[in-house]
C-alpha cells in the first residue's frame, strides 16, 4: 500500500451491489448478448392488437420475422430492479420497423427482439418484445408471437414468466 493509501473493506451488500452495476454497465455497453427478465403477466389497455393489426406493421412483422404475429400483446410487469434491463434492451439494435401512414394517420417506429418466454416447464421460442419509439409503459414489456400466448400457457394476470432477449445480431 503506497504512504497515505486507504484501505476500503466492502460487505457483502456492497459486493452484491457491485456485481449488480457491473452486470448493467455489460448490458448498456454492449458485452453481453442475451438478457433474462422476469416479470408479472397483467391484461394491458387493448391497443395492442390495433397496432399489431396494421398492414404496415404486419407486412414488415412478416418479412423481417417469418411469421404472422396474432393481433395482440402479451404484456409482463417488470420489478423496478429490471429497469435498466429495458434500457440495455433498448440501447441495443434490435429489428428496426419503420413507422408508416396510414388512414390519414402516422404509426410510429419500432424495435423488435426475438427472444424466448418460459413460465414453469413451458416455453415459447418463436416470440418477440416489440419496443414503440413511443409507449405508455415504463415497466411493461410488450411480446408478440403467432401463438395466442395466454391459451398456450394457459395463463392467467398474476403468473410469472421468464423472458430470454436476444440482443445479438439478427
Amino acid at each position: 500500500m503506497a504512504q497515505g493509501g486507504q484501505v476500503v473493506t466492502i460487505m457483502n451488500k456492497g459486493i452484491a451491489i457491485l456485481r449488480k452495476e457491473f452486470s448493467e454497465y455489460g448490458l448498456i455497453f454492449g458485452a453481453q448478448e442475451k438478457i433474462e427478465m422476469r416479470g408479472i403477466l397483467e391484461t394491458g389497455l387493448g391497443e395492442g392488437g390495433y397496432y399489431i393489426s396494421k398492414k404496415g406493421y404486419m407486412e414488415q412483422f412478416e418479412k423481417k420475422l417469418g411469421w404472422r404475429p396474432f393481433e395482440g400483446t402479451f404484456n409482463l410487469r417488470l420489478n423496478e430492479d429490471e429497469v435498466p434491463k429495458i434500457e440495455a434492451m433498448k440501447a441495443a439494435e434490435g429489428i428496426p420497423i419503420e413507422g408508416f401512414e396510414q388512414e390519414g394517420r402516422t404509426f410510429g417506429k419500432a424495435w423488435l427482439f426475438k427472444c424466448i418466454l418460459i413460465n414453469g416447464s413451458k416455453k415459447v421460442e418463436e416470440c418477440a418484445v416489440i419496443s414503440p419509439k413511443r409507449t405508455h409503459y415504463k415497466r411493461v414489456i410488450e411480446i408478440i408471437s403467432p401463438t395466442y400466448l395466454r391459451d398456450k400457457f394457459e395463463a392467467k394476470d398474476g403468473d410469472s414468466f421468464v423472458l430470454q432477449i436476444d440482443l445479438g445480431d439478427v
